[in-house]
């Protein structure tokens, strides 16, 4: 059984951690009869009691004061395996690989490699600060420059190892995605600001399919104001339950991907007829059947049509 690897990759409090324990959370509601993608059962133990955590601080507060604790992310690199099973037969793995956020704005050479290896790119930028603060300040906590850099490094490599895909997870944007004035507007400064990425990704010998995606991992929770030093502050809303949204997105483009990758994998010169032959008895799904089932759950925002 093969393992697909998707490396995470973003600065020191971008939400990398906060986001694939959201995604985590979220399978449940996604994963359908067919087809699932589901954490092994330690792995989801790890991420279960980090979304408790963010919650259980969430909650501790009052409505409309200033959030205050954040949560830190992983100090090293740490692998997530998931299970990609069609109605209960496992088809591959996918290894989530969670970095220190000090790796990409160092250029860390062992980040490099491991993305030059993997499967797939989640590169997670908080909107809050892409949106509110000077380009200096977006370049020091979101690194646009540095991840320029580490991309081209990649995908200019030839060595033909190269990530299929590349999704900028935009984090922190429920102030913005709340209206869809405010997701035009977050689409407009994405492309302002890290169009010169999408450019050289269209250049390579070998371009990646390259997705932008934005996610809530909490409802309640939304920018306020700049503070003193100018970075962002965040207020809790009053709500019943946290709750999050947006965030299927991440998994149907994982799904979509990985679903491509084996069917590709099965049609060579004498694959293919195996495969149309055993597809024909029964005997082995065709998973693009399956994908429908689990993007007809998913509404569009605004958003999407803007990029």
């Amino acid at each position: 059984m093969k393992t697909f690897e998707v490396v995470m990759i973003g600065n020191t409090r971008v939400g990398k951690t906060s986001m694939l324990s959201v995604l985590s959370e979220e399978l449940n509601g996604y994963n359908t009869r067919k087809i699932k993608l589901e954490p092994t059962s330690h792995d989801y133990t790890l991420l279960h009691e980090r979304w408790i955590e963010m919650t259980e601080r969430v909650e501790a507060q009052a409505p409309f004061t200033i959030l205050t604790d954040e949560i830190p992310g992983d100090l090293n690199i740490t692998p997530y395996k998931f299970d990609f099973k069609v109605e209960g037969s496992k088809e591959a793995a996918v290894l989530f690989t969670d970095t220190k956020g000090g790796m990409t704005s160092a250029l860390n050479q062992q980040l490099i490699e491991r993305v030059n290896g993997a499967f797939g790119v989640y590169c997670v930028v908080d909107a809050s600060v892409m949106m509110e603060c000077p380009a200096s300040k977006n370049e020091r906590f979101n690194c646009p420059k540095t991840v320029k850099r580490l991309l081209s490094d990649v995908y200019n490599d030839g060595d033909g190892k190269q990530p299929r895909f590349v999704v900028f997870v935009l984090t922190k944007c429920e102030k913005y995605m709340a209206t869809k004035k405010g997701q035009v507007e977050l689409a407009k400064a994405f492309h302002e600001k890290y169009d010169n990425i999408l450019k050289m990704l269209e250049t390579v010998e070998c371009p990646p399919n390259v997705y932008v995606i934005g996610i809530q991992t909490m409802t309640c929770v939304s920018f306020l104001k700049l503070n003193a030093e100018g970075w962002p502050e965040f207020r809790v809303l009053p709500a019943k339950e946290l709750k999050t949204k947006d965030c299927a997105y991440p998994l149907v483009i994982l799904l979509k991907e990985l679903i491509n990758a084996i069917e590709e994998a099965r049609r060579g010169i004498f694959a293919g007829p195996i495969d149309w032959l055993l597809k024909l008895l029964g005997i082995r799904k065709n998973l693009k059947a399956y994908l429908a089932e689990v993007e007809s759950k998913i509404e569009t925002p605004t958003f999407y049509e803007e990029l």
